[in-house]
């Protein structure tokens, strides 16, 4: 994403190093300028800063060894020393320590779980063995659906149930199924299609469907904190269930040190550990209940955990928001295996919101009002993710909505923010019967 790279970047010069980007899957650059933002070109990598960008001949396959192979190369010509390979994206959170293996690194992630940071079973799997509860799940393999029956009976699950494909992101393919038809519909959708990491999928995943509120924590891994792991931020998610699944609102960020998150901190850097990430940005989404009695959020489980700096700009807003810490720095530093600096505290001073504002239509949009978020008195950024003449439809997945907002300030001015940015959002838009 071009926001992170820029202060990637600037993080970088800070230390006399060069950002070398690997681009596995090039952008031909036909995409929209909105989505470019999120799926850069070569030439706007390089036009930000970047020196150097690999990728492979446009309409070939990606090949790591060949990739390690013309790094190495680029090395020696250059007299360069590669010291760091940092995953930027979800696709690239399970090869990317292979890289730097390839390139004769030591600081890279346990090579036996890279798959646990990436395949949602796996994952469930290494989090289990490590003694922490996950969520009751079971393989898919049937192209017909047919095995949704018996699992559901095996693992004595009632409706409503989970089906997802196993190395999804952004909530891509991820369906709330409430009867036997629609997982049985889904399952099939998803085994031996052709999954959001253009890879194909051999399996899906049913789980549970899990009570409670959504976070994600996010983290940093160096065995020169003290901890060697530690949440460095807390975002609850508001999310309503629509469309088929949960689909976000807004996300607002909670201080860490509070007694409350006490658990959710525990059982996050536990699954952090239980996957193998030693260096580096993490995030782990899970949900959680709260007991009034005890005035704590309880019974932490995992959704999945992410081996790599969190999407959304939260980064950016965390080093907004909470005095001394520069999480890019810090994601340098952990990776080129240099010691990190960590803040006094990790308590925000001021509150951070995403907002995910969304067309209520579907079709071809004809006009906007709303979008001049700047009116908004905590508005700190924000991107259209649609233009005039682009398909939109009622948002389900993250890319689907059409525009991100992000707040910085007290507590009830940014929520009241938030809700006045998707309330005031209106569109108009061209049908198929219309046309």
């Amino acid at each position: 994403r071009i926001p992170d790279c820029v202060h990637l970047i600037e993080a970088g010069k800070k230390r006399g190093l060069m950002i070398m980007a690997v681009v596995p899957k090039p952008n031909d650059g036909s995409k929209r300028e909105a989505i470019l933002t999120y799926y850069p070109t070569a030439d706007a990598l390089l036009e930000v800063g970047i020196h150097q960008v690999y990728e492979p001949p446009m309409g070939s396959k990606f090949d790591i060894v060949e990739c390690a192979a013309n790094l190495k190369t680029i090395e020696s010509q250059q007299n360069l020393r590669f010291l760091g390979v940092i995953p930027c994206r979800e696709a690239a959170v399970d090869f990317s320590d292979i890289l730097g293996a390839l390139l004769g690194l030591t600081v890279v992630n346990d090579l036996g779980l890279s798959s646990a940071r990436r395949d949602k079973g796996l994952m469930k799997l290494a989090v289990s063995n490590a003694g922490l509860r996950v969520a009751k799940y079971a393989r898919l393999t049937q192209g017909d659906g047919a095995d949704v029956i018996n699992a559901v009976s095996e693992l004595e699950l009632e409706y409503p149930i989970v089906v997802k494909t196993p190395r999804g992101m952004s909530t891509m393919d991820v369906f709330i199924c409430n009867n036997e038809k629609e997982a049985v519909q889904h399952s099939a959708e998803i085994v031996r299609s052709i999954g959001p990491d253009g890879r194909k999928v051999q399996y899906a995943l049913l789980e549970e469907f899990l009570g409670g509120e959504e976070f994600a924590l996010n983290l940093i891994a160096s065995p020169t904190t003290p901890r060697g792991v530690q949440v460095t931020d807390i975002w609850l998610y508001h999310k309503v269930n629509a469309n088929g699944t949960m689909v976000n609102t807004f996300q607002e960020m909670v201080d860490p040190h509070d007694p409350k998150y006490a658990y959710l901190v525990q059982y996050a850097e536990g699954v952090c550990r239980a996957v193998g990430i030693k260096y580096g940005m993490s995030h782990c989404e899970l949900k959680a209940k709260y007991d009034e009695k005890r005035k704590k959020w309880i019974d932490p489980v995992m959704i999945e955990i992410a081996g790599r700096l969190a999407g959304g700009r939260k980064a950016i807003m965390a080093e907004a928001t909470i005095p001394g810490w520069h999480p890019f720095d810090a994601m340098i530093d952990a990776h080129c295996g240099f010691p990190v600096r960590m803040p006094p505290s990790f308590r925000p001073s001021k509150t951070a919101v995403q907002t995910y504002v969304p067309s209520d239509k579907n079709g071809i949009l004809k006009s906007v009002q709303g979008d001049n978020f700047e009116r908004l008195p905590t508005y700190h950024a924000s991107i259209m993710l649609r233009e005039i003449g682009d398909e939109v439809v009622r948002a389900s997945s993250l890319m689907s909505f059409a525009a991100f907002v992000w707040l910085i300030g007290d507590a009830e001015d940014v929520k009241r923010d938030a809700m006045r940015a998707i309330d005031e959002f209106k569109v108009e838009v061209e049908t198929a019967e219309d046309a």
